[in-house]
């Protein structure tokens, strides 16, 4: 277990015990356990600790076509364990509403299921299409259908669907190229935002910056590729590369960015 702590930072050790304790419990007690929705950090973290584990399967998913899912829930397997898509407990809602008179997006319908007070784990992807639709840890179920009926004063109703009709989650990237001194949180969220450095520095320490989609308020935060970066109000984008380091010892970065089209 030390050696996985050392490809991570210090403040995700937390949940990397918590995962890690899953294995066990799996191990251990020769039966199948199923986490929360994870974040695709997160399943990094399971795929890292499975390697301690090789009596243990790792199985994915999230509802519908498991290859579009960002968020999904893993079932951690003892060996000869068999699996079906019920033993994830994922339910999915098509969420109604008047349309004609209210636009809801992404931002709105989140903001609206966290205000009912539960934990993001439980919480899988939420797809703003032709329609919108979400997936919940089924114990939950009942909850979203008693707390969620209004959102910006318009009434919702949600109706549960089979898993075969949660469309994919399409998500458009656009790659830019950054030159940086630094692999520093401001630095990097000024030169996405095209915005001054005091500015996005102002950003982090006002809790506006997730990284790996955890609150970061420390300007100096290194960032790493792989990271995801989400700013309040201009969206997410993701550190893919470093393409070169210039003479002058800064860094060319690639990033994608994600788009509405």
């Amino acid at each position: 277990m030390k050696g996985i702590y050392q490809h991570f930072r210090p403040e995700e050790r937390e949940m990397l015990t918590l995962l890690n304790s899953k294995f066990e419990q799996a191990s251990n007690n020769y039966y199948a356990v199923l986490t929360d929705f994870l974040n695709p950090r997160e399943q990094k973290m399971i795929e890292s600790l499975s390697g301690g584990y090789p009596d243990i399967t790792v199985a994915y998913y999230g509802g519908g076509n498991n290859s579009e899912r960002e968020r999904l829930r893993a079932l951690l397997l003892p060996e000869y364990f068999e699996h079906t898509a019920d033993d994830f407990e994922i339910t999915v809602f098509e969420v109604s509403y008047p349309d004609k008179f209210v636009t809801l997006s992404h931002r709105n319908l989140l903001g609206a299921i966290m205000s009912i007070g539960v934990d993001r784990g439980i919480i899988g992807d939420i797809v703003n299409g032709d329609t919108i639709q979400f997936a919940v840890a089924s114990p939950f179920k009942e909850l979203f259908q008693t707390e969620l009926v209004k959102i910006k004063n318009a009434p919702l109703k949600l109706t549960e669907i089979p898993h075969g009709e949660f469309i994919d989650a399409a998500v458009n990237m656009k790659p830019v190229a950054i030159l940086s001194s630094s692999y520093r949180l401001d630095s990097i969220v000024s030169l996405v935002l095209k915005e001054g450095r005091a500015k996005s520095k102002e950003r982090v320490e006002k809790e506006k910056v997730k990284v790996n989609h955890s609150i970061v308020d420390e300007p100096s935060f290194i960032i790493e590729t792989g990271d995801i970066i989400s700013v309040r109000g201009f969206g997410r984008f993701v550190v893919t590369e470093q393409i070169a380091e210039t003479k002058k010892g800064k860094y060319r970065l690639e990033v994608m960015i994600v788009t509405d089209k």
